[in-house]
This record gives structure tokens, sequence and C-alpha cells, in this order.
């Protein structure tokens, strides 16, 4: 007898124990003022359930009083139809028990449940009208029967969890697939084909509002092939009147060549295009598309001109004297040359020649020099030397009618002197 007080004497003690070492205090369960964080975005929210749930409930009813609601009078099924739905500034916690679990955060209402557990963010309420943003089609220009996916892409300013919570009400102009609604992310684009050529429209309508008309798709019919745009002059010279001459050749298809646009004009039947340069320095390309009558257009690339100035020029060799001074220049790829001189020897006028070496030769090298519609190329392996190329006759006042260009691969620079032999 006096064992068993003893022993009920020492556990009595050492319970207490435990009480003070875990300090004073009411123990109290979970409740909605603890804050759990970042809970995952759940596709879609049911703010009014989630309400109507919390009302039911004593202890989340008292937090509910501060939390402006939206009013409706939807009536909340039985708990165990409640599906979950979750805020993206929680993160969920299993039950611990049968009890219900309320779990507050920043900017949710949680109302809790004997088989679920409902977030309501005062953040998530599909806003009233559309949202902003842009949609436009992948590829932009395809082929009768390839795949197009037409995507909605909001505005930066747009909050996510909206895109999570809006309807979309897709129509595709002459699409295999007509229409197609869907709410949240996934819905945000569709994949769809075309058996018929020609521009076609899509729009998107988002929460049920006027439609966002999105960038066209180009469906080509009988295919074009073959265009080639080429340009006269790469280096038109402003003293000169500085124009450049575009234009296509070689273009073929199984339907009817009907047009040609260039620089953003009207479809014509015109197979050139002339810019005029007003600077040094300037650069043009032209845009062209390439029309048939089934309803293809073609994107075919041009070639870069840019204009220079014989009158400033960057780089410049002379001659007088009835001879030609032992001067090289180095010049970079792509670069002109003026050249410039007087001879008075009326009894000998040799030819003035250019002639270039390309420094610094890696294996495999090339080099080309173009004067007006003169040129010359030579290709090699660790070495180009005297490419050359024929001006005209020397005379008592010498100017090149059209600048010296240089172009190279595999070299650092080209090193270029005249000649008069």
């Amino acid at each position: 007898m006096n064992q068993k007080l003893f022993f009920g004497i020492i556990t009595i003690v050492s319970i207490a124990g435990i009480f003070v070492a875990c300090g004073e205090g009411e123990i109290n369960s979970f409740n909605a003022d603890d804050q759990v964080a970042a809970i995952s975005i759940k596709s879609s929210l049911d703010e009014q359930k989630s309400i109507n749930a919390c009302q039911a409930n004593p202890e989340c009813l008292e937090k509910l009083s501060d939390v402006p609601l939206p009013t409706s009078s939807a009536e909340l099924p039985p708990s165990s139809s409640v599906e979950p739905v979750i805020s993206s500034s929680s993160i969920s916690v299993p039950p611990l028990s049968s009890s219900p679990i309320i779990i507050a955060s920043s900017s949710s209402v949680i109302a809790p449940s004997s088989s679920s557990i409902i977030v309501v963010s005062s953040s998530s309420i599909v806003p009233e009208g559309g949202i902003a943003g842009t949609c436009a089609p992948t590829p932009a220009v395809v082929e009768l029967g390839d795949s197009v996916k037409w995507t909605f892409t909001k505005g930066a300013s747009v909050p996510a969890h909206e895109i999570m919570a809006a309807s979309f009400d897709w129509v595709f102009e002459g699409g295999s697939l007509g229409e197609f609604s869907g709410t949240g992310a996934a819905a945000t684009s569709k994949t769809t084909t075309y058996n018929t050529s020609g521009s076609h429209a899509a729009s998107v309508s988002i929460n049920e509002t006027t439609p966002t008309v999105c960038a066209p798709v180009q469906v080509n019919g009988a295919k074009i092939t073959g265009c080639e745009c080429v340009v006269d002059n790469a280096s038109p010279d402003v003293a000169a009147g500085g124009e450049a001459i575009w234009s296509v050749t070689g273009c073929s298809t199984t339907a009817n060549i009907s047009g040609y646009s260039w620089a953003g004009t009207p479809a014509a039947p015109t197979t050139t295009f002339a810019h005029t340069f007003a600077a040094k320095g300037e650069t043009f390309t032209p845009t062209l598309s390439v029309y048939n009558d089934d309803n293809t257009v073609q994107p075919v690339v041009c070639p870069e001109a840019k204009a220079v100035d014989a009158t400033q020029p960057d780089y410049l060799l002379t001659f007088a004297e009835n001879k030609v001074d032992p001067v090289f220049i180095d010049v970079p790829n792509g670069a002109c040359i003026t050249v410039s001189g007087t001879w008075t020897d009326i009894g000998h006028i040799p030819p003035v020649k250019i002639l270039c070496d390309l420094l610094d030769a890696q294996k495999a090298c090339s080099m080309s020099m173009s004067y007006g519609a003169t040129s010359n190329s030579l290709q090699g392996s660790y070495s180009i030397s005297n490419l050359t190329l024929e001006l005209g006759n020397a005379s008592s006042n010498f100017v090149g009618s059209e600048l010296v260009c240089v172009e190279f691969t595999g070299g650092s620079a080209a090193r270029c002197k005249l000649g008069l032999y």
C-alpha cells in the first residue's frame, strides 16, 4: 500500500514539472488568428460558398465581420460536397483531428468543414469587365492544314489570379474549330487548323465582355518559291544622287503571281523599287511580299543599302604629278574607298587600278571589290593578295565615278593601294 502511494506521489510531481517547464498560461487549440503562408493557387475560387460555410461556424464568423463581402443569396451545399478553394497567400495544413480547422492569412477568410479546408481570397473576385491584353497566332503565316496556336497574353499590370478566375470565349473564323470556351489559364490559348487559304481573323471575349480582336493569321494556298531580291548599288553616293534600285526575279507558283508589295505599298505588278538616300550613313532595306491569286503572301528578304558621300570620304587614295605615292590604307569589312588624282602626261595615260590584300587570312577566306557595276573577287586559304579592280584611265582631274567598296570573310582588314601601269 505504501509503495502504491509513493509511486502515485512521484507520478503527480512529474506531471506538474512538465507544466512548469512548458511555461504558464492557457494552451489553446489552433484558431483563426494563426497565420499560414503561401498556399498554391487553385484554378477557380468559389467565394460565396466559402463565406456561407464561414458564417455557419461561430469562430470563423467572428473573424468574418472585418472583411467586405460580396452580396449573394447562394446557399452552401452540405459540407461533404464543398470543394477546396485555395488562396495564393496561404499553405494548406492537414487536419490534426476531426475538429474544424480555421486557417487565416492576411488576405483570406477560411471556413471550416469536417471534410475540407476552404479559403476565400479578398483579391480573387472576378473583376467586372474584360482583362487588358493582346492575342495573336503562332506562327503568323502557315500552309493549308497546318496547326495555328492562338494565345491571349495579359497586360503586365494584370494580376495572375484574374486570369485564373476569368472565362474565355474564342471565335476562330474559318478554323476547323470554330468556337471554344473555357476558364482559367488553360483557356488562354487554343489550337486549330485551316483548310481554306487567305487571311483569317480570331477574337476572344473575356468575362463575356466586348471581344478582343486578334492579329490575323495568313494561310497560304499554292506556294510561291524561288524569289530573289537584289540591289543594284549597295553603297549609293548621295553626292551623285544617292539612288538604289531593288528588283525581284525567279518567283514561281502553280497559281498566278498577282502582285508585289514593296515597303508596305499596295500590291502591284511592279518588280522593282527605288529609294533615294539623303545623307551619308543612312541605311534602308525594303520589305517585299509577293502575292498570287490563291491567297498566298510570300515574304522575300531584300539586302540592305547604306549611303556614302564621295565628298566626305572615310577612306581616300590619291595620285598626283603623274605618279602614285606608295601609300597603303587598311579598311574594315564593308568599307568604301574614294579615289581621286591628277595626271598631265598626255603621252602616256595609264589605267587607274586599286589592289588589296587580306590581312590575317584564315584557312577559308574570301574578298571582293565593287566599283559601280564592275566587280572582282577571290577565294583563298591563309592568303589573298593583289585582288585588283580597274577604275578607268587616269586624267587631269580624275575622280572615281563610284566608290570602291570592299567586303571579305576570314580576315581582319583589307590593305589597299593604287596602281597606275
